[in-house]
């Protein structure tokens, strides 16, 4: 194949011969051409592909991953929030009790030691009002985890400082009722044969002064005592005899006196009901019996 070639009227005439090598050649370097920038952009198409796909991809686990979150967020604070309601429902249980063990085993306990009754002064109640001052509050479900968060945070520190406190006031008022004593110092208790106040003095025949309670029982019965406390004599008395003197809080004392066996030394700490002594006839005695004083400030105090 000949080629004739003029680049213009009077130029020379370019002569170029093709032969079939030539233009197979020529055939198969344009298809190699096109075969490359179609491979090119086809590679180019499918690494933006790809690169869609993989941001899609991203995006969608993003979400599922938000979206997992805020399921788990949701329930781990509404878990939370129950559990506060619950600790708050165990708070005034608490503080019911509280009152309760005050009114049965402090106030009354009170007055039993000093020799009166409820019936004096009728059901009488008193004192401030002091509503809590932690309130759950699960809030609007569509309110921002952020507030929600620290509103419940907020309620938790309340109520651990509530709980803490109501731990005190518990311990001191079990402490209190505890240490008052008004337990009975025989395991059955007989009717009394001398109570506190002016009497006949059993071995003068005279008026004179008593300072406890005495009474009547077998001897070897155990003398318990009538609350907590600590051992501040456990001794022989001419008057007394072997005696037991046990110091309780609020100046509270107990004496167990003409004890035949002394079951403690001084400084030991005593239970309520624990056994201290037993009962004998020592000292200035007509018999066997228990002669029991509750003293506050050295000055004694009539029992029931």
């Amino acid at each position: 194949m000949q080629i004739l070639i003029m680049t213009g009227p009077h130029s020379r005439v370019r002569e170029i011969t093709l032969t079939a090598r030539h233009i197979v050649f020529g055939g198969a370097t344009v298809l190699a051409l096109l075969c490359g920038a179609n491979w090119m952009v086809s590679s180019v198409n499918n690494e933006i592909k790809d690169l869609l796909h993989a941001m899609e991809k991203k995006a969608l686990l993003e979400k599922r991953f938000i979206a997992n979150s805020e399921d788990d967020y949701e329930t781990k604070l509404t878990e939370l929030q129950a559990r506060l309601e619950d600790a708050q429902r165990n708070l005034d249980q608490l503080d019911a009790l509280r009152t309760q063990l005050m009114r049965s085993n402090g106030q009354a306990s009170v007055a039993n030691a000093v020799n009166l009754s409820n019936a004096d002064f009728g059901n009488a109640q008193g004192g401030p009002l002091k509503p809590s001052n932690v309130t759950i509050n699960l809030g609007n479900q569509d309110e921002q985890y952020g507030a929600r968060l620290d509103r419940t945070v907020q309620d938790s520190i309340a109520l651990n400082a509530r709980v803490q406190d109501m731990q005190k006031s518990l311990t001191h008022t079990w402490d209190v009722a505890n240490s008052i004593p008004t337990a009975s110092p025989l395991p059955l208790m007989p009717q009394a044969s001398s109570g506190l106040g002016y009497r006949s003095d059993p071995f003068t025949g005279k008026v004179a002064w008593h300072e406890g309670t005495d009474f009547p029982a077998a001897y070897g019965t155990p003398i318990l005592a009538t609350a907590d406390g600590t051992v501040i004599r456990a001794a022989w008395d001419e008057e007394y005899g072997y005696v037991v003197d046990v110091q309780h809080k609020n100046a509270i004392v107990t004496r167990y006196a003409h004890a035949q066996e002394l079951l403690v030394k001084p400084g030991d700490l005593v239970k309520q009901a624990q056994a201290i002594a037993k009962v004998g006839s020592t000292g200035r005695s007509t018999g066997p019996h228990l002669h029991y004083e509750v003293l506050r400030n050295g000055q004694s105090l009539a029992k029931n």
